[in-house]
């Protein structure tokens, strides 16, 4: 009988044990079901404000981009409304210049294939970037029209040698004088 009473005693253990296994299960399982209840909510939480900000990124691009239209337009509506004043002496200097200069005159007056090159990279951000100083109102150099009139003759030659020779700013030239 003893037997008999250890096994009972055995099996009463064994019992109680897998009921405190099975409550801890129980419990530790509610703890992670909680913990991933708080997960996916702070999940859904993220969504929905990585969705409200990409809104309010999108609108403010879309009032930028309505902003830049509106200052495009507005930049092309006053620059149709500036005419060319090109003084007849400078224009003088781009008609009276030979149609192709010869190298002993690109020679004698500096003009370069690395300044013809250098030339070609300027553009209207160079002159935002490097802007003339103010000069005093009064000045003793003649001017025509608002373009003074300080290049000496070899200057004068040379400016005109680089704005025949390089391409692309002579079309520019062009085109301001059309009024393009």
């Amino acid at each position: 009988m003893d037997l008999w009473q250890k096994a009972k005693s055995f099996a009463e253990e064994a019992s109680k044990r897998s009921q405190e296994i099975t409550k801890e299960a129980a419990k530790r399982s509610q703890e992670f079901t909680i913990g991933a209840s708080k997960i996916s909510d702070i999940v859904t939480e993220t969504a929905k404000k990585s969705k409200e900000f990409a809104a309010e990124a999108t609108k403010k691009a879309d009032q930028i981009k309505i902003e830049a239209l509106k200052r495009a337009d507005q930049i092309k509506s006053l620059a149709e409304g500036i005419s060319p004043q090109i003084p007849a002496a400078a224009l003088s200097l781009v008609d009276s210049s030979p149609a192709t200069p010869s190298s002993s005159d690109l020679e004698k007056f500096g003009v370069t294939d690395d300044l013809r090159e250098f030339v070609k990279g300027i553009t209207l951000s160079t002159f935002q970037d490097f802007p003339i100083e103010d000069e005093p109102q009064l000045s003793d150099i003649p001017t025509v029209s608002n373009v003074r009139q300080d290049l000496t003759e070899w200057q004068a030659r040379h400016a005109t040698l680089v704005l025949s020779t390089v391409k692309v700013v002579t079309f520019f030239i062009q085109l301001f004088l059309d009024g393009g």
